[in-house]
């Protein structure tokens, strides 16, 4: 491949020595490598073109249900770095409704490998890689029971309780919290109609690197938050 000039965005150039370079010099989300190389000339079907990413200091690759960055499957002759001096944030798990006491959902990983190769990423001073963390679980139900206790039987108002309240969110790379169980209302102890329920689990965290099962070197000088693996 010989280079030519590209940029477009910030987003992408190729040098004269034909290396793909991508800048990220401002906010985006969801980033795909392979789409962008793509953009900027390369084709992973022929070429073995070296590709460099290059996050700016100051600057947030995030998400929205997907992952902050992913590779795409170059070709395997292809070297891939990315370099980190801004930030990859992967998105925060959902917090589960209350009442039914379900579980929060996992959060968004941040850097996700598709691609063989030489995989190189460099988390520099100031970087930030980061997973999402797990939303946090749903409270737990409410409890009922009648107010009046008869000698054989119970009667009168049914009280109930409060569902309990949801779990917080995880912080980037953390489980969110457990909710809280349900509570009963005014009734008599011995009169219950409807139990409590306990609080949902967190979500888990998502991965800050997630491999799949790829060779990827990573070197960290700044913040790694989550799994890598």
């Amino acid at each position: 491949m010989t280079g030519f000039g590209y940029n477009t965005l910030g987003f992408g150039t190729f040098s004269a020595d034909s290396e793909v370079v991508l800048d990220i010099t401002s906010n985006t989300s969801n980033y795909n490598i392979l789409t962008q190389a793509t953009a900027a000339g390369y084709d992973a079907a022929a070429d073995t073109t070296p590709i460099t990413v290059n996050v700016a200091s100051g600057v947030t690759v995030s998400a929205s249900g997907t992952y902050a960055m992913r590779t795409g499957v170059l070709n395997a002759s292809s070297s891939l770095t990315v370099n980190i001096t801004g930030s990859i944030d992967g998105y925060t798990g959902a917090t589960a409704a209350s009442g039914a006491g379900a579980a929060g959902s996992v959060g968004g990983d941040a850097l996700y490998w598709e691609t063989n190769g030489t995989a190189v990423v460099n988390v520099l001073s100031g970087g930030n890689l980061r997973s999402g963390g797990g939303g946090g679980g749903g409270g737990g139900r409410a409890g009922a029971g009648q107010g009046l206790e008869q000698k054989d039987f119970c009667e009168g108002t049914i009280y109930y309780g409060s569902v309990g309240a949801a779990g917080a969110a995880g912080g980037f790379g953390a489980a969110g919290a457990t909710g809280a169980s349900g509570t009963y209302g005014a009734g008599e102890a011995d009169c219950i109609s409807q139990t409590i329920g306990a609080g949902g689990a967190g979500g888990a965290a998502g991965f800050a690197l997630r491999k799949n099962g790829k060779t990827v070197t990573l070197n960290n000088s700044g913040t790694v938050a989550g799994s890598v693996g």
